[in-house]
């Protein structure tokens, strides 16, 4: 036996340790990457909306001007 019966168990252990560890840091790393992402499809989303507001503004303005124009011309 090269290793006794309490080092063994020492060993076992230390192993479980290190496994439960990498897997605390693995969940970890999961979490903060899903928070991420999901903050990534929320802030496209709400520039998306921005977008659609300022071109329905943009379009109001237009037609609001065009209107003007064709006023303008008539008289």
């Amino acid at each position: 036996m090269i290793l006794s019966d309490a080092e063994e168990i020492l060993v076992i252990i230390g192993g479980a340790v290190i496994i439960m560890a990498m897997l605390g840091n693995v969940l970890k790393d999961y979490r903060s990457m899903s928070r991420d992402a999901k903050h990534k499809v929320a802030q496209k989303e709400r520039d998306e909306n921005y977008v659609r507001k300022l071109k329905e503004i943009v379009d109001q303005k237009n037609e609001a001007l065009q209107k003007e124009l064709k006023k303008q011309k008539k008289a």
